[in-house]
């Protein structure tokens, strides 16, 4: 695979209006998991059998948000041999347009992205000389996915690589076939509330507010 010149894209953070309005619907949810392994994968410890790709996604968003999605490799060496090393990693990416408009990738420092090597919705980077056994984590952050949440709801994404494809899968120095990558997660989209029910919430809490500085007054 060709390396080519490093990019990383510069994503702006929500802003805090944003953020306040959606913090209700954080905390409303916050037991709940947005991100699904396949229970085969996964051994009674919680760790990977294999290296494990998948997306870090928040519990919930809201819609209009511009979401950063972390690519993550967890146990990248979990069953590789101990002078092995990792190379590059390539998948297609699946989601739902009418929920979400993807922005663009931005691979993580010292990657390379070969996004523009592969098919329309595959994504990919590489690494050289690749990134050694000795020297590796736990887990690796490979880049960030950028997207526009379209509409309230259930978003979901997926990221594959089909047997047999040498551009796709986790490329590792020693071995004959890629791994495959195979992970599916979702988030809740939550509603841009009314602009109406906005103006009563800030009422109300402004008049909780004067409620308490009265009561804090009389007691002096």
């Amino acid at each position: 695979m060709t390396r080519t010149p490093n990019t990383f894209l510069k994503f702006g953070a929500p802003s805090l209006a944003a953020s306040l309005l959606g913090a209700a619907g954080l905390l409303a949810s916050s037991l709940a998991s947005a991100q699904t392994f396949a229970a085969s994968a996964i051994t009674p410890t919680g760790l990977p059998l294999e290296p494990l790709l998948r997306l870090e996604l928040p519990v919930a968003a809201q819609q209009g948000q511009t979401l950063n999605v972390a690519i993550r490799l967890d146990q990248p060496f979990a069953g590789r041999a101990a002078d092995d090393v990792f190379l590059f990693y390539g998948f297609k990416l699946d989601f739902d347009p009418s929920q979400l408009r993807f922005k663009g990738f931005a691979a993580a420092e010292g990657w390379s992205d070969d996004s523009g090597f592969l098919r329309p919705g595959e994504i990919g980077a590489s690494n050289f000389p690749g990134v050694a056994a000795a020297a590796a984590q736990s887990w690796l952050n490979l880049g960030a996915l950028q997207f526009e949440l379209l509409s309230p709801g259930e978003a979901w994404l997926q990221i594959s690589s089909p047997d047999g494809d040498l551009n796709l899968g986790l490329g590792y120095a020693q071995g004959t076939a890629n791994l495959p990558i195979d992970w599916r997660g979702s988030l809740q989209v939550s509603a841009v509330p009314e602009p109406g029910a906005l103006s009563m919430t800030l009422a109300g809490l402004l008049g909780l507010g004067l409620i308490q500085r009265r009561r804090l007054g009389q007691n002096k």
